[in-house]
């Protein structure tokens, strides 16, 4: 793998990420699809699993490759109504994945104010 095809391939997995994570929560992209990704991710990084050598493909490919072929296959067999939806909605910044952190940041602030006005330090 060269340089180039690195910086791009470093340039896709937010947007790659961001895009999994949203139509891992799609209600229209099949459970079973869901599933499959589930259990590549946990074969690729699993400590416990690891695939042998002599099995063609996999046993020669590490972590990383098993988890960009796993994320790829996941995009490519998801409805494409919901996914171009989704990159759509990933590019305006209102995403399920946007929405999800900007709520956990808001329940994370909360949770502190909390905690601080238990210990009756001013916030």
């Amino acid at each position: 793998m060269n340089l180039r095809t690195l910086l791009r391939v470093a340039r896709e997995v937010p947007r790659y990420g961001k895009l999994t994570y949203c139509l891992y929560r799609d209600p229209r992209v099949p459970a079973r699809n869901k599933g499959l990704l589930a259990a590549a991710l946990l074969a690729a990084w699993n400590p416990l699993i690891d695939v042998p050598l002599w099995v063609p493909v996999l046993g020669e490919m590490d972590a990383l490759a098993i988890t960009i072929l796993a994320v790829r296959l996941f995009v490519e067999k998801a409805p494409p109504e919901a996914v171009s939806e989704h990159q759509e909605r990933i590019a305006l910044g209102t995403s399920t994945f946007d929405q999800d952190v900007r709520d956990g940041i808001g329940t994370a602030r909360e949770r502190t104010r909390q905690w601080l006005r238990r210990r009756r330090i001013a916030a």
